[in-house]
C-alpha cells in the first residue's frame, strides 16, 4: 500500500504535508486523565465499532502496548501519534488506514483525536477526510458540545473548535539567509505559531517548520484554514524568492554541492546530517540543477528516521548499522 508522504502534494517544493487534528470527548465520560485502563479500552471498543460499521475494513487497529518500542517510537517519528502517546501506552488504542492518511489516538490527552494528513499543501482536502470521520463518531458516540464554547477538552486553550491545523514546511534558504526569527515574529501577530519540527531553537533539522493555528474559540474552522493556507502560500513565496537569491551566491553553490557530494558518496549518515544535507540539495533540486524526484525526497524525511529504520531492518540496529543503512539507503536515491 501507498502511503501519503510517498504521493507528490500542492507546492512540495516547500509544503511538505498538511495535517488537521480534531479533539473530541465522548459524553457521560470523564476526562483521559482520570479514566481507568478499562474505561479507556471501553471507549476505544465504542469507537473502533463505530468506525466498522460505517467504513467496514478501512482501518487497522492496534493497542499500543503490543507494539514494540521501535515500532510505537517509528508512528511519532512519522507524525501520526505524539510522542506522549507513546510514552505511557496502557489503555490506549490506535487506529489507522493503511495509507496512514487518516488516523485516530484513542484516550491520549482527550478520548479522541481524528488525525489527518496529506502531502503538499492540502489544507481544505484534509480538513474534509478529519471532518467526514467526526460526524461518523459524533453520530455513533456522542462528543460533548457546548453552543457556547463550542467543544469541550480536557485543556481549555483547545475549547472551540478543538482544531489543530498545521502545514509542514522546508524552509533552508530563509534560515541560512537568518530571517526565520522575523518570519516568526510575524507569524505570531497573525495568531499562528510557526516553530521546528525536529528540534527546538533556531536550527531544527533539515530546516524543518511546522506553521499551525493557535486560535481555536471565537473562529470558524473554515476562517481558521483560510487563515493558514493564505499565510502558508506568503512563506512559500517568501522561501522560492530566497532560494534564487542563493542560487546567484558563489558560497552557497559550493555548500550545494558539498552537500550532493555528501549524500551521493556518504557510507555514513547520522539522521541530523543527513538532514542539513538533504534541506540544501532541495533547493539545487527545486532549482532544476540535479534530476531527483521531490516526492521521494520528502520520503525520505520520514522513511529515513532511526526507529522506522530499525522497524523496516526488523531488529533494533546499533547507531553505526544504523547510519550505514541510511547511507546506502540515500545513495540508492541520488544514484
Amino acid at each position: 500500500m501507498t502511503k501519503w508522504y510517498q504521493l507528490s502534494g500542492k507546492e512540495n517544493d516547500v509544503a511538505i504535508s498538511s495535517r488537521v487534528a480534531l479533539a473530541r470527548n465522548v459524553r457521560g465520560h470523564a476526562f483521559s486523565a482520570r479514566l481507568a485502563p478499562e474505561e479507556k479500552e471501553q471507549i476505544a471498543e465504542e469507537v473502533r465499532e463505530a468506525i466498522e460499521k460505517e467504513l467496514p475494513g478501512k482501518f487497522l487497529v492496534t493497542r499500543m502496548q503490543d507494539l514494540s518500542r521501535d515500532a510505537a517510537i517509528s508512528l511519532a517519528e512519522r507524525s501520526l501519534v505524539s510522542p506522549e502517546f507513546v510514552s505511557f501506552a496502557e489503555g490506549r488504542t490506535f487506529l489507522m488506514t493503511p495509507d496512514e492518511s487518516l488516523s485516530l489516538m484513542i484516550c491520549e490527552e482527550d478520548h479522541v483525536k481524528i488525525q489527518a494528513i496529506l502531502p503538499g499543501l492540502e489544507l481544505e482536502k484534509t480538513y474534509e477526510l478529519s471532518d467526514r470521520l467526526d460526524t461518523i463518531l459524533d453520530d455513533a458516540v456522542g462528543f460533548s458540545f457546548d453552543p457556547k464554547l463550542g467543544y469541550l477538552t480536557q485543556c481549555p486553550t483547545n475549547i472551540g473548535t478543538a482544531m489543530r491545523a498545521s502545514v509542514l514546511l522546508q524552509l533552508p534558504a530563509l534560515r541560512i539567509l537568518d530571517r526565520v526569527r522575523h518570519l516568526s515574529n510575524t507569524v505570531s501577530r497573525l495568531g499562528l505559531i510557526l516553530t521546528g519540527a525536529y528540534g527546538e531553537g533556531d536550527s531544527p533539522a533539515g530546516s524543518l517548520y511546522i506553521l499551525t493555528n493557535q486560535v481555536t474559540l471565537g473562529i470558524s474552522e473554515e476562517a481558521a484554514l483560510q487563515n493558514l493556507s493564505s499565510l502558508a502560500l506568503s512563506i512559500l513565496e517568501q522561501e522560492r524568492d530566497a532560494r534564487k537569491e542563493l542560487m546567484e551566491n558563489l558560497s552557497f553553490q559550493d555548500m550545494l554541492w558539498r552537500s550532493y557530494g555528501t549524500l551521493k558518496t556518504a557510507r555514513v549518515l547520522s539522521f541530523r546530517e543527513f538532514m542539513e544535507a538533504l534541506s540544501v540539495v532541495k533547493i539545487g533540486i527545486a532549482a532544476g540543477d540535479f534530476d531527483v524526484p521531490l516526492n521521494a525526497v520528502n520520503e525520505s524525511i520520514f522513511s529515513m528516521q532511526p526507529a522506522t529504520l530499525n522497524t523496516e531492518a526488523g531488529t533494533t540496529l546499533s547507531r553505526q548499522e544504523r547510519d550505514a543503512l541510511r547511507a546506502e539507503k540515500v545513495r540508492e536515491l541520488f544514484s
